[in-house]
């Protein structure tokens, strides 16, 4: 298991949190449950893109449900083992 980082741009604000998840289209789907912006910030891309040259760092972006404002993330997968 593995915790995913959320940096999200919305709304003129930046919001960060963490969930467990094995995968990134699971740790989204958290994101998505949780909405920790409190803003509607929820459609995140489930096909975020790793970076080019990096390991395990994700990017994506899209609307909120009402199409009005834009969100943008950057997602970080952190390896817990030890």
């Amino acid at each position: 298991m593995a915790i995913w980082t959320f940096v999200v741009e919305f709304g003129g604000g930046t919001y960060s949190s963490q969930f467990q998840a094995d995968d990134l289209h699971a740790a989204i789907d958290q994101y998505n449950a949780n909405d920790p912006s409190g803003c509607g910030a929820v459609p995140l891309d489930p096909d975020a893109v790793e970076l080019e040259g990096l390991d395990n760092i994700f990017c994506t972006g899209g609307l909120t449900e009402d199409a009005e404002q834009s969100i943008f993330a950057n997602i970080v997968k952190t390896d817990i083992s030890k």
